[in-house]
């Protein structure tokens, strides 16, 4: 049984890393709800030239926030699901895709970016930072891979802090 337990736990560690870094390699801009990745956006930002360093606090923060946005996401995605069916392509700063959406959905994914917005900034990072490292991983797997070990250690760490 603790055999089964522990497998169910870090395959669900496996799919949440796996899920938060396909979101943010798939859609670019993360928070977001888009087709098939599900993720919100903020906004659409020109690709720098030179990649932009990034601290170990900021990876660090990165990666709670994205694992704090993946629950949320998740959530508002299976509420917007039942209202709409399939999901379409939602930007938190394009009201269009926004007010296009039939019933409550418009309100729902309203405080979904607002709430994102949010979580990113409890985390010491701004959109504009997130996004720039949500870019980042997309184009560096070295990066990439440093962004879901520190998943894995945070999430380890809370499964030590609150064993089921």
């Amino acid at each position: 049984m603790a055999i089964s337990s522990d497998l169910n736990r870090l395959f669900s560690k496996v799919l949440v890393i796996s899920t938060i870094s396909t979101s943010g390699w798939l859609s670019g801009l993360i928070p977001g709800m888009v087709p098939h990745t599900v993720t919100l956006e903020f906004s659409t930002t020109a690709f720098a030239q030179t990649q932009p360093e990034f601290t170990a606090e900021e990876i660090t923060n990165y990666a709670k926030a994205a694992i704090a946005l993946e629950s949320r996401r998740y959530q508002v995605v299976n509420e917007i699901k039942q209202i709409v069916g399939e999901v379409p392509r939602i930007v938190c700063d394009q009201p269009s895709s926004i007010n296009a959406l039939p019933g409550n959905a418009p309100q729902i994914a309203v405080s979904y970016c607002d709430q994102a917005r949010q979580m990113i900034e409890r985390h010491n990072l701004t959109v504009t930072r997130f996004n720039e490292i949500t870019r980042r991983q997309q184009t560096d797997p070295e990066f990439r891979e440093k962004i879901q070990a520190e998943i894995l250690t945070i999430l380890e760490s809370q499964n030590t802090e609150n064993p089921q």
